[in-house]
């Protein structure tokens, strides 16, 4: 696998370290929300050491599919980590935690709210450790307000957020996204606000925010916590809905793959058993769409001649082009939509971009030397950087591959510490 995979034709490559070289995180967390944030950080040079359940591990490490019992899922999430055993749930393995917070920059977690206090290692406790820290907290809820304590999975933040009310048909049950938008959307805001957290702690005293400062000495600035909750990452990304609710007192509902404001729009199917996406409702591109079906007609016709029009006679316009889009097959329709300047995109299934040479030409796709399963392919790094884009620099780890590297290397333990940790089953 080569350094600097997925960096765009002509970049410099980096293969080293990454922009984010340098930073130690700790990932006590397990499924997506805190553990896609730290595999983030990693893709760009931090150095990310994650810590296991002995025996068993994280929970991506059971989960399909699988390959000759080995996770694929697994392996695409926990690229570029070190892994140890550690059980947290024993005060031997929390005793190793506060030692290592004593070495890291960030820590996350996803445990149910309260659970790193109940054990004696709440962020307060790690803090004074190492007061340079940052926590970051994962959960559905949210650490503070009257349904903290609530359990809860992606599911639970989708509805909440308001998300799975307005996806699906308006006439049907709501719909989930096809993933679980709000764990790997969290993990999103988790890296932002990562970054962000530890820019704040090491930049100098008075610099302004454009002109990168080295960090201050030890003894600087403190760290922070920050509390994401799944339900709060879907609602700030909900568009005008609480707006329209506040001010015109519109509750918004399901729609389908129609928008209330736009005319034509659709998934619209073609003689060949596809689907299309062809977007040309404003009133810009509805022309070039018009003379492209050969029905210049509509446009001076008084149902379709503006937007407002067509969305006041949506069922009909969309009808329209569903007809013409039924006469003919997939690739008629894109070499005419591309002729025409018209914005057009086929419905992918993850064969057509695993196939497509955009995406290959991009670099957007990788294959990664898995311990288990040698060469996967997998979504490259992203987003890209020109200077220090990020790399695929190992594969997910084996369970416990690295503690002699973080126990003995950075812990200083010798072997009767190790034995004795071993007896405890702390590791």
């Amino acid at each position: 696998m080569a350094e600097g995979e997925g960096a765009p034709p002509g970049a410099s490559r980096e293969p080293a370290r990454g922009p984010l070289a340098g930073l130690r995180v700790l990932d006590l967390g397990t499924r997506i929300g805190a553990p896609f944030a730290a595999t983030l950080l990693a893709d760009f040079g931090a150095e990310v050491i994650k810590l296991e359940q002995p025996g068993v591990g994280d929970f991506m490490r059971g989960i399909g599919p699988f390959e000759e019992g080995y996770s694929l899922w697994w392996a695409v999430e926990g690229r570029n980590k070190k892994s140890v055993t550690c059980d947290l749930r024993k005060p031997e393995g929390r005793e190793i935690l506060k030692r290592l917070v004593v070495h890291a920059d960030a820590l996350v977690e996803n445990f149910q709210p309260g659970t790193l206090e109940e054990w004696g290692v709440g962020p307060d406790v790690l803090r004074a450790i190492n007061p340079r820290l940052v926590v970051s907290r994962v959960s559905v809820h949210g650490q503070t307000g009257p349904y903290r304590s609530r359990p809860g999975l992606d599911r639970n933040g989708i509805a909440m957020g308001g998300l799975l009310h307005v996806t699906g048909y308006k006439d049907r049950p709501p719909v989930r996204p096809g993933i679980i938008v709000s764990d790997y959307l969290t993990a999103v805001f988790n890296a932002f606000a990562l970054v962000m957290a530890l820019w704040e702690r090491d930049r100098a005293e008075g610099s302004g925010a454009a002109t990168p400062a080295p960090p201050p000495p030890a003894g600087g600035r403190p760290g922070q916590e920050i509390d994401l909750a799944l339900y709060g990452s879907i609602l700030r990304i909900m568009e005008h809905t609480v707006a329209a609710y506040d001010r015109l007192g519109v509750v918004r509902g399901r729609e389908g793959n129609r928008l209330a404001n736009s005319a034509p729009l659709d998934n619209w199917e073609t003689s060949d058993g596809q689907f299309v996406a062809i977007v040309a409702a404003g009133d810009g591109l509805f022309p070039r769409l018009a003379r492209m079906m050969d029905r210049e007609d509509l446009l001076s016709d008084p149902r379709f001649s503006t937007l407002a029009a067509r969305v006041a006679h949506a069922d009909e316009i969309n009808d329209l082009v569903a007809h013409w889009c039924r006469a003919r097959d997939a690739a008629e329709i894109e070499r005419l939509c591309l002729a025409s300047d018209v914005p057009f995109a086929r419905t992918y299934t993850v064969a057509d971009v695993c196939a497509d040479p955009h995406v290959a030409a991009r670099g957007d796709l990788v294959s990664v030397d898995d311990p288990v399963v040698g060469p996967v392919r997998m979504q490259g790094v992203y987003p890209r950087l020109s200077r220090t884009p990020g790399a695929v620099r190992s594969g997910a780890p084996r369970l416990g591959e690295h503690n002699d590297e973080v126990y003995r290397g950075l812990l200083g333990m010798d072997d009767a510490e190790i034995e004795r940790l071993r007896e405890a089953r702390a590791i």
